[in-house]
């Protein structure tokens, strides 16, 4: 395994990235089969970034043979002066130029505010062209509507003192035809985001006719990430969620 960070955007954010081998330019060395890969957008509320979402997350996708890479996004005061989108972006092309990726097969995850970032930049990305093409997306008990479910602080670090409308960082009011198959998890007793995100995430995307699964545990904490004892809160039931994406992007 090769690690190392990759600044993006104009402020502090980079990527951390797992591959497989390291990269060659000799022609010699050239990967026989390039693998797929998984762009990890941890969440945090915008205030921060958590690591709990972040390298237990990365481990479980390059064990089944992901090239993968977390984002480390601006959050706080620092979103004032840089863009989570914009790196997001950034990250979302550089993991598509690696050697060793097949850039029509990656893939996006995002936890919490850190799946709201997803949705954004699977509707937003517009700048990437079409290399801006997310293969699936993989919201895990996401912040996405920024009206009445909103969660509060997520909506108050993300639009601050912006003159944009409230509408452009309302995911499901961002959904179109075009937007890549979708897979949601979260659990019904989630205290802290209100179910109804996802739910109304899943009805935006259906009324598109996008390629999409939704599984709403019936028990679990907020922030569970993997849900195993890697991440340090453990609910077995809930821990299947990681195999339920692997059958989802398989089926795609």
């Amino acid at each position: 395994m090769e690690v190392f960070n990759k600044r993006v955007g104009t402020k502090d954010a980079y990527l951390r990235v797992f591959l497989h081998r390291k990269f060659e330019s000799d022609e010699a060395m050239k990967y026989e089969e390039k693998r797929r890969a998984m762009l990890i957008i941890p969440g945090g509320g915008y205030i921060r970034v958590s690591e709990r979402e972040a390298e237990p997350i990365a481990l479980k996708y390059f064990a089944q043979g992901f090239e993968c890479a977390v984002l480390f996004y601006s959050t706080g005061d620092d979103i004032k002066a840089s863009s989570p989108i914009k790196e997001a972006e950034e990250a979302l092309l550089f993991l598509k130029s690696l050697e060793s990726v097949d850039e029509n097969r990656v893939s996006a995850i995002g936890f919490s505010a850190g799946a709201h970032l997803a949705a954004m930049l699977a509707s937003h990305g517009h700048e990437c062209g079409e290399n801006a093409n997310i293969k699936s997306l993989i919201l895990s008990y996401p912040v996405i509507s920024m009206g009445e479910y909103a969660h509060i602080g997520s909506r108050e670090n993300i639009i601050k003192e912006r003159n944009e409308d409230i509408s452009f960082f309302s995911a499901e009011m961002c959904v179109t035809p075009s937007f890549p198959p979708t897979f949601i998890w979260s659990t019904r007793d989630d205290a802290s985001v209100n179910i109804r995100n996802s739910i109304l995430m899943y009805e935006a995307l259906i009324d598109n006719n996008v390629y999409s699964e939704l599984h709403i545990y019936p028990k679990g904490v907020h922030g569970l990430s993997t849900a195993t004892i890697e991440s340090g809160i453990i609910n077995k039931y809930v821990s299947s969620w990681f195999d339920e994406t692997l059958k989802f992007m398989d089926s795609i």
